[in-house]
């Protein structure tokens, strides 16, 4: 580049260095703000719904083998062995 290029470009750059930037609209740094409290709600909202769903699942699964749990003791060892009878009913590798 020669001598005049670069003046033309340095006086191009002191010109809209002096020119004002346009400033933000009026409002806008409350309305990022109140966004961002939105958001940082509706994180917490997902959250608490996350957790109360997995203790709900806990506890219907709880209340399922507890009732499992139950209802074996209840049997007693005679049916268990009637169990087995029967599953070597079902399956005979004799077949008699």
């Amino acid at each position: 580049m020669n001598e005049d290029n670069l003046d033309r470009l340095f006086a191009k750059a002191r010109r809209a260095g002096a020119e004002q930037t346009p400033s933000l609209p009026q409002g806008f740094a409350e309305g990022v703000l109140q966004q961002h409290r939105h958001r940082v709600q509706e994180e917490r909202a997902f959250l608490r719904a996350s957790m109360l769903s997995i203790a709900t699942a806990l506890i219907i699964l709880g209340a399922v083998l507890g009732i499992n749990l139950g209802t074996t003791s209840l049997a007693g060892s005679d049916d268990q062995e009637s169990t087995v009878e029967m599953a070597y009913a079902l399956w005979d590798p004799v077949g008699n």
